[in-house]
């Protein structure tokens, strides 16, 4: 027998650090992420996980490029 899915439902994420962070994750080249979430009462919490694996073979790097790794603090703001 097929084990049903039940499906997660996260409520009150803030959108503009949600995409600051999903836009940071991609230019730093991720294709894929794994997010994970709880429930709170007052504002739910997720987070955003990038395996190795997910990382795009063919970024090439660039040191000029501004650095876009996330501080605590912007982690935290997702919070």
């Amino acid at each position: 027998m097929a084990k049903s899915k039940k499906a997660v439902r996260f409520q009150k994420i803030p959108l503009k650090e949600l995409l600051e962070t999903l836009q940071t994750v991609y230019n730093q080249g991720a294709d894929y992420i794994d997010i994970s979430g709880i429930p709170d009462e007052q504002q739910d919490i997720i987070g955003i996980h990038v395996l190795e694996e997910y990382l795009s073979d063919d970024l090439e790097e660039d040191d000029d490029e501004e650095d876009d790794t996330l501080s605590e603090e912007d982690l935290n703001k997702l919070i």
